[in-house]
């Protein structure tokens, strides 16, 4: 007899207890009283077995008998062999009823061998993951491998050194249920092995602060070993170092440097080594200092902003934006970035993908400054970089449209078919000419030509308000062959243009820089015919050749602009930022002085501010703030929250183009410093504690909400943001799940260390802004390395 819940068995300690209190105590009847009492405590006694899982539990003759055999990284290949052929002996004397199953395990378990009489072991198939070892789950799911009516065996093959779940619980189990639980211990000797144990950090430095990082190493010989270490991504420390056995201490003397996350990665590369996981340990600390702000700066110099940022006392970094860092962790370093005139073509499409999961990710600021190469015609609209700004790039308001004719002449020759990334260039210049489609409005018109040496695919013309049928369309298209007729490709636009009665008609030629085929008589056509007639030109150069100084010319002699790109991948930022640009609204120059429209901490003893004289039209987004506008009723200054963080558009410059008399005005520092702080938050209203803590192969994380009174805090809407080694921001709710706490779990994907963010409100209003972190390291099947199991 055995039983499943035995702990209920307890309960029978409650039936003689109430059985001694209801003995019979009268001289009558007591026989029956008597008869009653036995009667109920049996009932009471089945009910209590019945709870308590009782089973029947049968020798027999049939013996069934799962073997588990530990195949994680701990257990050397040799003990691996020597216990499957351990196995085979056993299997081979087995009785003939006798049945077995076997279980390979290591972080999970796999069935290898189901539940059969059959002798022979065979070959090993499954391949478990080998980084843990989860002895709890491969208890479990080999009691599960039993069947009814047999004696039941379980045999275990370990080197007796679990890292994940609870064992002895699952062997408890196992023997309530009536298993019989053998070990077999895996010999798991010594060997000669050095390794990482420890890396530890300050939790919060000054900046310019001198400072120790300890690095421990343990070896199990004495051995020679190369010890380096990491700042970021900056080697600080390297040296030949002797370990001797067991622990060996290293300070590595260093001093903080700029405001913000700190992350240190310490490797060893030792002269004898079994297993290269446990070389690597990480750490981090987080450097307090007056905040640092990156300027970026695109086609335009931003040296009144530098200096004006600086005379306020902000820490300025400045960067070209094609050099600009493409994680978000690296941008974190940064209280707040500003952007300078700068063309979305000149950013990677990481970088803009970075810029955005900086702000709503990890809370950073954003102040994006306008110019000639900014917003709708700097290439924005659709990008990441819109969706982070308050504003959109493009002007509902049909009345300021001069209503346009657009073709779009696409080369869909054979080079065309060429792969970029995994996608022929003919589809990214089908996206391209989708993105055109999608910013004209419904009073204008598109022609989409696809040319080799004929026109091949014409949609259109068609009016705007068809723009769906016409992206239907154009993403479809197929590269052809040979190279594009340039002459006739512009004759056949000139055709679909001449006849058209809008006040706007451009033509977007899209060409091989290296196969531009009859040019002879282009440039008369252009100068003669086409621009005679008001029409413009502009010319997009896709791969270098010998035919790039040719399309500039044209373009120069239709009016219009020429692009030059060796990736496909910007076509479709360039298309945007060349329809923009046709059709003439998006850049206002006119003076104006600025009109106030809402009240906000950017202008906080600002009363007037000077004229200035132009600026790139936008449209305020619903959940923005409008503080300043211009004298058309456009946003001028604008701010909203995204997601943790915060963001600024100002649509005009901050140079001597427009804003010539704000240079020269005493509250430019003032202004600009203004600006940038509001989009930096960092602020605890509620002191909080952060824990993580590795529970398997998930991290728990626990805030503890504790007002100054020490009253629980209640109610908080927390998050929190992480970004790990990878550069991959991952976004949680915390739910409160007691009093004051707040908790929730994921799953790290790779060592190192991770950047934390916690934010939280309560009533609507902001509490918490912190910035933490958390280092996980190597699986602990690299660690106990010395010792009995």
């Amino acid at each position: 007899m055995a039983f499943t819940r035995p702990f209920l068995l307890l309960l029978l300690a409650a039936i003689a207890y109430f059985a001694y209190l209801g003995r019979p105590m009268g001289r009558y009847g007591r026989r029956r009283a008597w008869a009653a009492l036995i009667l109920r405590c049996l009932i009471a006694l089945l009910v209590v077995f019945s709870l308590a899982g009782v089973q029947s539990v049968h020798g027999g003759d049939e013996l069934a008998v799962v073997f588990l055999v530990d195949v994680s990284d701990s257990v050397p290949e040799a003990e691996q062999v020597w216990a499957l052929a351990f196995i085979e002996e056993a299997l081979a004397a087995m009785g003939p009823d006798d049945r077995a199953a076997l279980v390979l395990f290591g972080a999970d378990a796999l069935v290898e061998r189901p539940m059969v009489s059959s002798s022979e072991l065979g070959a090993v198939a499954s391949i478990p993951r080998t980084h843990q070892t989860n002895l709890e789950g491969a208890i479990r799911a080999g009691v599960a491998l039993f069947p009814s009516g047999a004696a039941r065996r379980l045999v275990i093959l370990s080197d007796g050194r679990p890292t994940l779940g609870e064992a002895e619980q699952a062997v408890r189990l196992a023997h309530a249920q009536g298993t019989q639980v053998e070990v077999v211990l895996l010999d798991a000797p010594l060997q000669t092995e050095a390794w990482l144990s420890e890396l530890a950090a300050p939790d919060r430095l000054h900046q310019g602060e001198e400072f120790t990082l300890s690095v421990t190493a343990r070896a199990t010989a004495d051995m020679e070993a190369v010890l380096t270490v990491l700042a970021g991504a900056r080697v600080v420390a390297q040296e030949q170092v002797h370990l001797n056995p067991g622990s060996n201490t290293f300070a590595i003397p260093l001093t903080a440097g700029e405001p913000g996350f700190a992350p240190f990665r310490a490797y060893l590369a030792p002269a004898a080594d079994i297993y290269p996981q446990n070389n690597a340990l990480s750490a981090f600390t987080l450097v307090e200092g007056p905040p640092r702000v990156l300027i970026v700066v695109g086609e335009t110099e931003g040296d009144h902003l530098q200096a004006a940022l600086q005379a306020a006392g902000l820490v300025v970094d400045e960067s070209t934006s094609g050099a600009l860092v493409s994680d978000p962790a690296s941008l974190a370093e940064y209280a707040a970035v500003v952007l300078v005139d700068t063309p979305a073509q000149s950013l990677s499409p990481r970088a803009l993908s970075a810029l955005q999961s900086y702000v709503r990710d990890l809370g950073g600021g954003l102040v994006a400054v306008g110019g000639p190469h900014a917003y709708g015609v700097g290439g924005w609209y659709n990008t990441p970089l819109e969706e982070t700004l308050p504003v959109e790039m493009t002007i509902h308001d049909p009345e300021r449209f001069p209503p346009m004719s657009i073709v779009v002449v696409i080369d869909k020759s054979g080079s065309m078919a060429v792969q970029e990334g995994g996608v022929q260039k003919i589809r990214l210049a089908g996206e391209a000419a989708a993105r055109v489609a999608e910013l004209i409005t419904d009073l204008d018109e598109i022609t989409v030509i696809a040319f080799d040496d004929r026109p091949v695919d014409v949609i259109g013309p068609l009016p705007g308000s068809q723009r769906d049928d016409v992206i239907d369309q154009v993403i479809r298209l197929q590269a052809g062959g040979g190279g594009i007729y340039v002459r006739e490709s512009l004759q056949t636009a000139l055709g679909y243009l001449a006849d058209s009665d809008k006040t706007v008609r451009h033509i977007i030629l899209l060409a091989d820089g290296s196969d531009s085929e009859h040019q002879e008589g282009v440039r008369e056509l252009v100068e003669q015919e086409i621009a005679a007639q008001g029409i413009t030109l502009s010319t997009v150069a896709i791969g270098a050749g010998q035919d790039l100084r040719f399309l500039e010319e044209i373009a120069g002699l239709g009016g219009g602009r020429y692009h030059f790109t060796d990736q496909a991948a910007n076509l479709p930022v360039i298309f945007a930022e060349e329809t923009q640009l046709a059709m003439r609204s998006y850049i206002v120059e006119e003076p104006f002085y600025p009109q106030q429209t809402s009240v906000s901490p950017i202008l906080t003893g600002i009363e007037e501010v000077p004229q200035l004289a132009g600026y790139v039209a936008t449209t305020p987004k619903s959940a923005s703030r409008v503080i300043l506008s211009t004298h058309q009723n456009d946003p001028l200054l604008a701010a909203w929250q995204y997601g943790l963080g915060r963001a600024v558009a100002w649509t005009s410059d901050a140079t001597g183009r427009w804003a010539r008399a704000w240079v020269a005005w005493d509250g430019f520092s003032r202004f600009w410093a203004q600006t940038v702080r509001w989009t930096i938050v960092e602020r605890t209203d509620v002191p909080v504690e952060v824990t993580v803590a590795l529970e398997g192969e998930k991290a728990h994380i626990a805030v503890d909400a504790v007002g100054e009174d020490g009253a629980f805090v209640n109610g908080l809407e927390a998050s929190v943001s992480l970004v790990g080694p990878d550069g991959e921001p991952l976004l949680m709710a915390l739910a409160q799940t007691a009093p004051g706490l707040y908790e929730g779990t994921f799953v790290p994907q790779e060592e190192g260390a991770y950047l934390m963010r916690l934010t939280g409100s309560l009533a609507g209003e902001e509490a918490v802004a912190l910035t933490t972190g958390w280092v996980m390291g190597y699986s602990p099947e690299y660690g106990a390395l010395e010792g009995d199991p």
